[in-house]
């Protein structure tokens, strides 16, 4: 079944592994489980009151 699988390429190489954190830097759970709406809240006033910053 391996063997079916295909490979995604970008401009002809393929694709790396993407550098994401498993662990929620606000909440300190699992990203994978559970609600991070909040979370993602904080961090996005967070990005807005850099901006304004600059």
């Amino acid at each position: 079944m391996t063997a079916l699988r295909r490979t995604v390429k970008i401009r002809g190489a393929p694709m790396q592994a993407l550098d994401l954190q498993t662990i929620c830097d606000k909440c300190d759970k699992s990203r994978a489980h559970g609600n991070h709406t909040k979370c993602s809240k904080l961090r996005q006033a967070e990005a807005a009151e850099r901006r304004l910053q600059k």
